[in-house]
């Protein structure tokens, strides 16, 4: 037989290549397919990534504005330093040495860590260090000219840095941003999708050996930076509230901090809104001294336990620097909730007055320093009782049984309708984040004990803000209306694009009935010849209140809350104020002798910068203080004509025909109308006196005192008219040595719920 193949053998040859080259075509069709359309993102992916790198241009975000236009919270252009460890590693061991440690020095870092990194070829770029300043970029660019470097094998990329130019101004309110950029905290975080960019980038490409290309290889997206805010917050409203919050806590030893709103009370916009202590907000996670303080003593109990392992305090101590910081950053007045007091009572007495169950003077009740409900007995906060009450009675001396019968007058059903009508079972809806929801008895839950509690203000929990909105409803014409930090919100081609415009609620009383509640308010205030609020020249009402924490404390062991709401002008509201201080612990615990100072204290330093000011009476204008003349050089009997003719006494040291060498107190300082100038008419050595302790006194005991030294009075605080005022504190020390006729500022106030 013959070996060749046969024509059918071929046939099959044939046929079996045909099939195994459509099979190995069909394969590679196939994988081409998959490649080039199914897969074709992946390996696209892949190739850019072996041929491109991209970096983010992180956008600036929008700056935050005071109510007029002042910087609060502002972004800058800073870079990262960035090297390619690949381009850096192709570098002889000398020069590649030598640009880690230029690097080191410009940039402050550790140089071996750089010379770790430029040997991991694996990394397309490493961050050197991030968010340098301009002066350390030009460095960079620098040392790569000099030392002739490939464009990207040491470069910058622009980054982002927010910065707080007040530091701690408004700290709760404006929030501040995390490393990444996002908001923390108020505005930054509520409103953070209209402060965040869009972020830019920056593609280059590299060729075959991972080297960065040309320019003309690099596509550059520009970001588009972020809207501003516009705040309603005052800036000089803002650091006055703030500054004499701090004082109170100082002074008053407040353990649970303290804080403070002011608002317009008709549009809801917040004018200033601070917890103290405050924050840096440049440096959020470091502690102000009071949680150092708290901070440091833990520690020291925990060092005291010898129980426990090095890394059991450390890890507590980490928790606890953790808690502090949270508590540090928290807004009070929106955040947490506490029992408001008699400030509550201004509620009560509105809601019986819309309901026309009463009038301002309808006796409602005779005080004998307690109350009975239901075998309960509520006492007053004077327990020798105040006798025969009207409702202006009860405001002014906010007497607990009289508004246990006024709640009684209105029962459960009316009082739980106008406590939901004044917006205290749901939040405000401030644009802020963190507001806390109110703690309350319902009308289900409301027994004659608890309505007779509630009635004066001490069962049911609110936010200061949801309070400080109810009491702007009492007294603004009855309308509820939505509080706001942002004004508006512009584009960064100056459009506005949103705006906060007043959102009344509803109308909760009429504006008779608020009408009513002004006069009364304000008659708290000036009664008995002026409260710890009252402000000579201005018009101002309010209500203090202070509450005991019974959820919290036994009664041998009580703490309290000091609060007090005001307003001005009293007839026609503009502004409203509420400072609260949480658990004084300084002797002084009344809302009227911790809050009201600071009341006071802001409204004296900013009224007229808000577009408020006074109105003095001849009386009142008699009675302010004057400065002393500048008789300097004058003969004696010219001093003492100008003398007199300013209101003011004198005493002669040396011959009166002589001339006038110098004067205690000395020109242009403030002295009260009637005091005494000692007129030196030579070089005498100064007459001087020891200065008596006047604290505790009355004003009339306090003046004997110091006059009968040789030294003068100024009187200080709103009180000064009021028979039960006593002095408080003194500008100079008692028992130290002062020259005759030194003025000595005392202040005064009256220590109990009237104050």
């Amino acid at each position: 037989m013959s070996d060749l193949p046969t024509a059918k053998m071929r046939k099959r040859v044939t046929i079996a290549v045909f099939m195994g080259i459509l099979i190995l075509t069909s394969y590679i069709c196939v994988n081409l397919f998959n490649v080039s359309v199914v897969k074709s993102e992946y390996y696209r992916s892949k190739a850019n990534n072996q041929q491109l790198d991209s970096f983010t241009i992180t956008a600036n975000r929008g700056t935050i504005y005071d109510s007029k236009g002042k910087v609060l919270a502002q972004s800058s252009t800073v870079w990262d330093v960035i090297i390619n460890p690949g381009d850096i590693e192709k570098y002889d061991k000398t020069k590649k040495e030598e640009i880690c440690k230029s690097l080191s020095e410009i940039c402050n870092v550790d140089y071996n860590k750089l010379i770790e990194a430029c040997s991991n070829t694996d990394l397309r770029y490493y961050t050197v260090k991030a968010k340098v300043d301009k002066e350390t970029k030009d460095a960079i660019s620098e040392l790569r000219i000099k030392n002739e470097l490939a464009t990207y094998s040491v470069y910058t990329v622009e980054n982002s840095k927010r910065e707080y130019p007040n530091e701690t101004l408004a700290a709760s309110v404006i929030g501040f941003v995390n490393y990444d950029g996002d908001g923390v905290l108020g505005v930054e975080a509520y409103y953070d999708e209209y402060l965040q960019g869009v972020d830019g980038k920056i593609v280059m490409a590299r060729d075959a050996n991972g080297k960065a290309m040309p320019y003309d290889y690099e596509t550059r997206y520009e970001a588009q930076n972020g809207n501003s805010l516009y705040l309603t917050i005052d800036e000089v409203l803002q650091y006055s509230l703030e500054k004499n919050l701090e004082l109170a806590l100082s002074q008053h030893k407040a353990q649970n901090r303290a804080c403070g709103i002011i608002m317009n009370a008709k549009t809801g916009a917040i004018l200033a809104m601070a917890t103290a202590p405050t924050f840096n907000l440049n440096s959020p996670s470091e502690l102000s001294d009071y949680f150092k303080a708290q901070y440091d003593q833990y520690e020291t109990e925990l060092r005291t336990d010898s129980t426990r392992t090095e890394d059991e305090i450390q890890e507590l101590l980490e928790t606890q620097k953790e808690v502090l910081s949270n508590r540090q950053w928290n807004n009070k007045t929106i955040s947490e909730l506490y029992i408001p007091g008699s400030v509550f009572k201004v509620v009560t007495a509105a809601s019986a007055l819309e309901e026309q169950l009463l009038t301002p003077d309808t006796v409602v009740a005779t005080c004998i320093g307690a109350s009975v409900v239901s075998d309960v007995t509520i006492r007053c906060w004077n327990p020798a009782g105040h006798g025969t009450m009207t409702l202006q009675d009860a405001l002014i001396k906010s007497c607990n049984p009289s508004f246990i019968a006024i709640g009684h007058l209105l029962g459960a059903r009316n009082f739980t309708n106008y406590f939901e009508a004044f917006g205290l079972t749901e939040k405000t809806g401030i644009d802020l984040p963190g507001e806390a929801s109110s703690l309350y008895v319902d009308y289900d839950r409301m027994g004659t004990v608890e309505l007779a509690s509630s009635a004066f203000g001490q069962t049911n929990k609110l936010t200061p803000l949801q309070m400080i909105t109810a009491y702007a409803a009492v007294v603004n014409g009855g309308y509820l209306v939505t509080p706001h930090v942002v004004d508006k919100i512009v584009d960064s081609t100056g459009n506005v694009i949103k705006t906060n415009s007043t959102e009344v609620k509803r109308q909760v009383i009429s504006e008779e009935t608020s009408a009513s509640m002004r006069v009364m308010l304000e008659e708290v205030v000036e009664n008995n010849g002026g409260s710890n609020a009252y402000i000579q020249g201005f018009s101002i009402g309010g209500k203090s209140g202070t509450s005991e924490k019974l959820d919290e404390y036994s009664s041998a062991n009580m703490r309290y809350v000091g609060s007090m709401c005001c307003f001005t002008p009293a007839d026609d509201p503009e502004i409203i104020m509420l400072v609260m201080v949480d658990e004084p612990s300084n002797g002084k615990y009344y809302g009227s002798a911790v809050a009201a100072p600071v009341i006071s204290a802001v409204f004296s330093e900013c009224l007229e910068n808000v577009g408020i000011y006074p109105q003095y009476t001849a009386e009142e204008l008699a009675a302010q203080d004057t400065t002393v003349p500048y008789v300097l050089g004058s003969d004696g009997l010219a001093a003492i004509s100008t003398l007199n003719s300013c209101g003011l006494k004198y005493e002669i040291v040396g011959d009166e025909h002589g001339t006038v060498v110098d004067t205690v107190p000395g020109a242009s300082l403030t002295i009260p109308k009637g005091g005494t100038v000692i007129v030196y008419m030579d070089d005498s050595e100064k007459k001087t006196a020891l200065v008596p302790n006047v604290v505790g006194m009355t004003v009339d005991q306090a003046n004997n005192a110091l006059t009968s030294a040789g030294l003068n009075i100024s009187l200080s605080g709103g009180a000064v008219e009021n028979d039960k005022a006593k002095a408080i504190s003194q500008s100079v020390e008692a028992g130290s040595v002062a020259n005759k006729g030194t003025v000595v500022r005392v202040e005064f106030i009256v220590d109990d719920e009237t104050g």
